[in-house]
């Protein structure tokens, strides 16, 4: 399929998963993977309450330094903190809840009715695959992050290179994010095991990977102007506006929730239009 068509294609399967937004169905694994990221932007928010001061009032001082326990700066280093958490449970959490979600979709795009207790079982049942699998992706999204962080800080670059680097972490990490696309539904929907997914990638590339570039992208750009805020929340916290700061991660939590749920759908319906052919690899 040539590139076009598969932005065609990618396009179509975008709309569609769109107009899924409205099954309540599908939304539930994507709903656990959401209760998890609310209860840790609610436990960094309430750190103080007796009922949870106890460990989290050493965790955030460890993580971000005492000063962090004195109000309102917490929320100064809230949206920082929330995104390095959130990338582990987007790892750990979010790779279960995707699998189970693939296979929700794709009863659903086959016309049958879906079973989430059965797609959440089997999710489970192959949670450890569906991890590591999607571990070489947060890996490397990772290491270009703190990789590139990094080199600026030994460079002394000034605020224009830093800015440019944010740029260049978002584009690398969609253009991983393609590579590693269709892992779900090759595990969920294949039955494949870790080397037999990896294996089966460079058939998928060949096949769906200019459609899964044109869906990360788009899907990134809802999220640039609440990063680009979140980036500000000092400014926001010295000008007496500390809680907008943790509305603004509330916002981010909701957002990206339902990023995830369209990407779980999209990838499903692409995978099922253009990469289902039998393929080389096994399912060792």
């Amino acid at each position: 399929m040539s590139v076009i068509e598969q932005l065609t294609v990618a396009w179509q399967a975008l709309l569609h998963t769109a107009a899924d937004l409205r099954r309540g169905a599908l939304w539930v694994p994507l709903l656990v993977l959401g209760a998890v990221q609310l209860a840790v932007v609610e436990l960094m928010w309430w750190f103080a309450h007796p009922a949870v001061s106890w460990f989290m009032a050493p965790l955030l001082s460890r993580l971000a330094g005492p000063e962090v326990l004195r109000y309102p700066n917490v929320f100064r280093v809230m949206p920082g903190l929330y995104a390095q958490v959130d990338v582990v449970l987007g790892a750990v959490v979010g790779s279960v809840m995707v699998g189970a979600a693939t296979m929700l979709f794709a009863a659903h795009a086959r016309g049958q009715s879906p079973q989430v207790g059965e797609a959440l079982g089997s999710a489970w049942k192959k949670a450890l695959t569906l991890i590591v699998v999607n571990l070489p992706f947060n890996l490397l999204v990772v290491a270009l992050s703190y990789g590139l962080e990094w080199w600026i800080a030994q460079r002394g670059s000034g605020a224009m290179v830093q800015r440019l680097s944010y740029g260049v972490v978002l584009l690398g990490s969609v253009t991983l994010q393609a590579f590693f696309f269709y892992v779900a539904a090759l595990v969920m929907l294949e039955g494949r095991g870790v080397v037999g997914t990896l294996a089966a990638l460079p058939h998928s590339w060949a096949r769906g990977f200019w459609a899964a570039l044109l869906v990360g992208t788009l899907l990134l750009i809802p999220l640039l102007p609440i990063h680009l805020l979140s980036g500000n929340s000092s400014m926001l916290v010295d000008r007496g506006s500390p809680e907008l700061v943790g509305w603004m991660v509330v916002i981010q939590w909701a957002l990206g929730l339902v990023l995830w749920f369209l990407l779980a759908g999209t990838s499903t319906v692409l995978y099922l239009s253009l990469v289902v052919e039998p393929v080389d690899g096994g399912r060792s």
